[in-house]
């Protein structure tokens, strides 16, 4: 590691980015009683975020690249931090999901860059070990907002613990602007659009992305619905449910580093995205065996299946379809269209389960996971 502050900055603003991502799912129980609201209800607060963090994915890749990935990083957590901050004071649920959408646009501000300035805080040889840690702490903030967050919303309201968090972010975006390195930006550097168009019609950046649509469409399901599911079918307490589900950002801190270094020595992002594809698929179609047993297997193996969101992002930053200072852009196009995923999949279960029930709709989840991930088959050239 070449600079322990740095990296301890931005794992910290990381971490409380994913408190503010989950915590909305722990705490919309109380959310809805407070707003007389349903399950749909909570498809519609978080497709919300998800349009936000996709519509300014490339934007915020495409401001690194100029203005560099720390002033870009830290605007993008003052924003998500601000909005966080006045969604405790809501009246009404459609300012709830105004000032979601406006957090993800906040968080697609820090996360390719953030990605980015992790790297460079380590040696070549050991990035993918530190951006697998860096989505590490993006689950070490799922723990804590699907869990820590329910136990504080009992004990001092949702609205407060929304307060909480939203301070602790903007601690975050202080800890970046005092001790990350400013960015050495070159002043002759212009970007251009043709490296533009070479990033966005590279055919293995858009298979990239289309498997993390897969794999988004799976993990985003169960991280958003799984403790709302808990509390409401299998009636178990908020702080049990919390437990349950935090589970997958548990056993996804895991899997991150280990995956980042499988990827980093056998650089085979094929065969390590389909294997990690078919344990989140199965993870998924579990839960439509009810009970309490089978949903936290389910947490675990999900959790052990997110690994893959950090073999594409080292993939994307492998790939050779434009210069050094378009890695941000690379990695900001492939997570887009796995934000497409989050915009859809929350809203579509949701109406699956007022239809069908959740039985049904965890199975046709699974099995439409399986089939996306499946599309990492299909023979690409890696530098196309």
């Amino acid at each position: 590691m070449i600079d322990r502050e740095a990296y301890t900055s931005l794992f910290f603003s990381r971490t409380i980015y994913a408190v503010n991502w989950y915590n909305i799912a722990a705490l919309f129980a109380f959310i809805a009683y407070d707003f007389n609201l349903n399950v749909s209800g909570l498809g519609i607060a978080t497709a919300c975020l998800y349009v936000g963090v996709g519509l300014f994915q490339v934007p915020g890749g495409i401001i690194a690249a100029k203005y560099g990935s720390r002033n870009t990083a830290i605007i993008g957590v003052l924003i998500a931090s601000i909005a966080v901050t006045l969604t405790a004071f809501t009246a009404e649920f459609y300012q709830l999901v105004l000032l979601r959408f406006i957090v993800g646009v906040g968080s697609a501000l820090f996360f390719a860059p953030g990605v980015t300035l992790i790297a460079r805080t380590f040696r070549r040889d050991s990035q993918g070990f530190g951006v697998g840690t860096f989505q590490s702490a993006y689950y070490v903030g799922g723990v804590l907002g699907l869990f820590a967050w329910s136990v504080l919303a009992e004990m001092i309201g949702w609205r407060f613990s929304l307060i909480t968090s939203g301070l602790l972010g903007l601690l975050g975006c202080l800890l970046i602007f005092v001790k990350v390195p400013k960015d050495e930006l070159r002043s002759d550097f212009v970007v251009k659009g043709e490296d533009l168009r070479k990033i966005l019609s590279n055919r293995w950046l858009v298979l990239l992305s289309l498997e993390l649509f897969a794999f988004g469409s799976g993990t985003f399901i169960i991280s958003s619905f799984m403790v709302y599911y808990l509390e409401q079918a299998l009636h178990l307490s908020p702080s049990l449910a919390g437990i349950i589900g935090s589970l997958t950002p548990l056993c996804a801190m895991a899997s991150s580093p280990l995956c980042g270094m499988l990827y980093a020595k056998t650089k085979n992002a094929r065969l390590l995205l389909f294997s990690l594809g078919v344990l989140l698929a199965f993870a998924v179609a579990l839960d439509a065996i009810v009970g309490v047993a089978f949903a936290i297997v389910s947490a675990i193996l999900a959790g052990f299946g997110s690994g893959a969101f950090t073999v594409g992002y080292l993939a994307a930053r492998d790939s050779m379809a434009a210069s050094a200072e378009y890695e941000s852009v690379a990695v900001s196009w492939v997570n887009t269209i796995q934000m497409l995923a989050g915009f859809l999949s929350p809203i579509v279960f949701s109406l699956l389960v007022l239809s069908f029930g959740y039985g049904f709709s965890w199975l046709a989840s699974g099995v439409y996971t399986l089939v996306l991930i499946s599309m990492i088959l299909y023979p690409v050239n890696t530098n196309q």
